[in-house]
């Protein structure tokens, strides 16, 4: 960075003094050297964000108590279900063939998605109706959705990961979701996991949904445990940023495109579902190290060796 900057103002010097003084002749980095000094100054001494690969070096689950599995785009792949209930509702209040892709964000709190597509579509709301009837009336459709489903599938490997956390591991189970108490009830109830959970909390028993980080900390208060000892499954950038904000360790159930650097906070990495992620989260980090190792000299046809490499602690 110092080399970098220095460059600049070497640069800089040369041009003025070579020809007549004009703003459009300053380089870019005159300023943008400075402020991104200063921004990188600020996100790793004050927010100590070092980024996605933060804590893989960490064994994830010592001294871990507990962990919370978001609902919709975690455990059920429920995107495309809820722009469906989106388009009905749309269609039942006369708004007509309304554009929810191009504004959906998954993770989002209803209210606020009704609001997006207003102002991006421009139809008008029914005489006494607001933008609570209408998310209201849309998980009113995903409960109808759910109890006439003859069969419902989570996200691949959640019953194997539930089962390694709860009755090898001990460690307290909680469905964390902005969604309603009825979704909750009705998805966790059809697919037979109620079970599974301590404790089951929502968005209808919460003021202020995520990304606000206060539905984690309610639930970290009912299950006596501390938020330093609590993993998050998320998948949406709200969900992650309510983590954060908890001071959580989080994986990401990525299945997405939205990019991984949009993510913050402690993350250990990013899965497509939970398909082996016992065997991740368990392994101790050294021995990640060592089989990491491996992997790369056999990728590149290096010859073993009989001595194991050190690793420090």
């Amino acid at each position: 960075m110092v080399v970098y900057l220095a460059a600049g103002v070497m640069y800089a010097g040369y041009v003025l003094s070579q020809r007549p003084f004009s703003i459009f002749m300053l380089p870019i980095n005159i300023l943008g050297g400075p402020l991104l000094a200063v921004h990188y100054f600020i996100k790793y001494y004050f927010k100590k964000d070092a980024g996605p690969a933060k804590i893989r070096h960490k064994d994830l689950l010592k001294e871990k108590k507990a962990a919370f599995f978001d609902l919709d785009g975690t455990i059920w792949d429920s995107d495309m279900l809820w722009i469906e209930a989106i388009g009905k509702v749309a269609r039942e209040n006369s708004f007509g063939e309304i554009n929810i892709r191009s504004t959906y964000l998954p993770g989002t709190e209803l209210v606020k998605t009704w609001k997006v597509l207003q102002a991006y579509n421009g139809f008008k709301l029914p005489e006494k109706k607001n933008f609570r009837a209408l998310a209201t009336e849309t998980e009113a459709k995903m409960v109808e959705h759910i109890n006439s489903s003859e069969n419902i599938d989570l996200i691949e490997g959640f019953r194997d990961i539930t089962f390694f956390l709860k009755e090898e591991r001990g460690l307290k189970l909680a469905l964390v979701t902005n969604s309603s108490r009825e979704i909750a009830e009705a998805l966790t109830q059809k697919t037979g996991v109620a079970y599974l959970f301590d404790l089951i909390l929502t968005g209808s028993e919460i003021s202020k949904k995520k990304p606000s980080p206060k539905i984690f900390f309610t639930a970290a208060r009912k299950l006596h445990v501390s938020s330093k000892n609590v993993l998050v499954f998320e998948d949406s950038l709200s969900g992650s940023k309510a983590a954060e904000r908890a001071g959580m360790d989080q994986i990401i159930i990525w299945r997405t495109d939205l990019p991984q650097v949009e993510y913050h906070g402690n993350i250990y990495g990013f899965y497509p579902d939970f398909e082996g992620l016992d065997k991740i989260i368990s392994t101790p980090s050294q021995q990640r190290v060592l089989e990491g190792i491996k992997h790369f000299r056999e990728s590149k046809g290096m010859p073993g060796t009989n001595e194991e490499p050190q690793v420090s602690q």
